[in-house]
């Protein structure tokens, strides 16, 4: 049975969704609710739900915020949103996020019953492509997929575009396998990086849940796939990881790690017992980077993640970050950005 999570604020609205009296013939079953999205994440974090039924409007955190979040924090449900007609506007916004889904409210059992039997109909196809070709992935593949992604050359580039040739081959050139096998390479890629640098977390967020969904051209998820590997070698040379040297290897994490503190080359010099001045001169001969702009560089990365959880007004981001000032802060935000931290956090909510 297929586990179904639903978030409304609305006692009646659950109720009526709960009497609906075909969810085991469609191979459903109401595992929970949620009155918000705060309680929803909660419950999405300790158990797995197959479908999850939003409304938009909810105190707390609305239903686009809560999409938004499952989709950071790359879970995997297939999402249906309830509205009124009213809020046909923010329905648009969640169909751009990825629901399945959308339906007004008082909900219409065969509405219902339609959309149930076409998410059974994808989640049932999902899972049998998942079973049939999970044996047959090409890890020798991926595996050298990530060593050129890590040593960040331009290569792997051309690789990825034979390793999306192959999985093609291998799914029949049906654009849904070779969807869901790229977006498993794309996940243990990330996986990868994130394994290697555990530090980025803080940084940069990579998402990939349903990005190939509904696109039914080889050719536009190969350049989707294409464009996600290039962000992830634009991270992996933007905070200068891929450098063989074990030095600045060393300088780059212990800038990430105390991203919340006071970063000081003399830190550094103690820490890897190495002179200041050595350090600053080889980091700009292997980088090309003077060592303060890189730091402010990765605390501004720092910033715009923070600005992005929505839960940091700009005088505690300056102070998180250890600057002197909230104006100071927010010059140095605008100067990296070209935005304030107002305008981008507008622009990311």
């Amino acid at each position: 049975m297929y586990k179904v999570l639903i978030v409304d604020d609305d006692m009646p609205v659950r109720r009526k969704l709960r009497q609906y009296q075909q969810w085991e013939s469609y191979e459903f079953v109401i595992a929970d609710e949620a009155c918000d999205g705060i309680e929803a994440l909660e419950k999405l974090s300790s158990q797995c739900f197959d479908l999850v039924i939003i409304d938009i409007r909810m105190p707390c955190m609305n239903g686009l915020k809560l999409i938004t979040e499952i989709k950071a924090r790359n879970l995997n449900p297939c999402l249906i949103l309830l509205s009124t007609f009213n809020d046909f506007e923010y329905a648009q916004q969640g169909i751009r996020l990825g629901v399945f889904d959308y339906m007004t409210k008082p909900v219409d059992d065969k509405a219902l019953s339609e959309a149930l039997e076409r998410i059974k109909r994808h989640l049932d196809e999902k899972r049998l492509i998942e079973d049939n070709l999970k044996f047959y992935y090409p890890k020798g593949q991926e595996r050298k997929l990530t060593d050129l992604m890590l040593a960040g050359s331009n290569k792997v580039m051309a690789e990825a575009a034979s390793t999306c040739g192959e999985l093609a081959k291998l799914a029949e050139q049906n654009p849904v396998k070779t969807g869901i096998l790229l977006e498993k390479t794309l996940a243990n890629l990330s996986e990868e990086i994130y394994k290697v640098f555990p530090y980025l977390a803080t940084l940069e967020k990579l998402v990939f849940d349903g990005i190939f969904t509904n696109i039914e051209s080889l050719g536009e998820i190969k350049e989707k796939f294409l464009n996600y590997i290039g962000i992830m070698l634009e991270i992996i040379k933007k905070y200068e990881l891929h450098h063989a040297d074990s030095v600045v290897k060393k300088i780059c994490a212990y800038v990430m790690t105390h991203v919340e503190e006071d970063v000081k080359l003399g830190d550094i010099a103690t820490e890897i017992y190495i002179s200041g001045g050595y350090i600053s001169k080889l980091f700009k001969q292997k980088t090309g980077t003077n060592f303060n702009d890189y730091v402010t560089k990765v605390k501004m990365e720092h910033a715009k993640y923070l600005l992005g959880t929505g839960k940091f007004k700009n005088y505690e981001i300056s102070d998180k970050l250890c600057y002197s000032s909230p104006d100071y802060f927010c010059r140095l935000f605008k100067d990296y950005t070209g935005y304030t931290p107002v305008e981008f956090k507008k622009m990311n909510t």
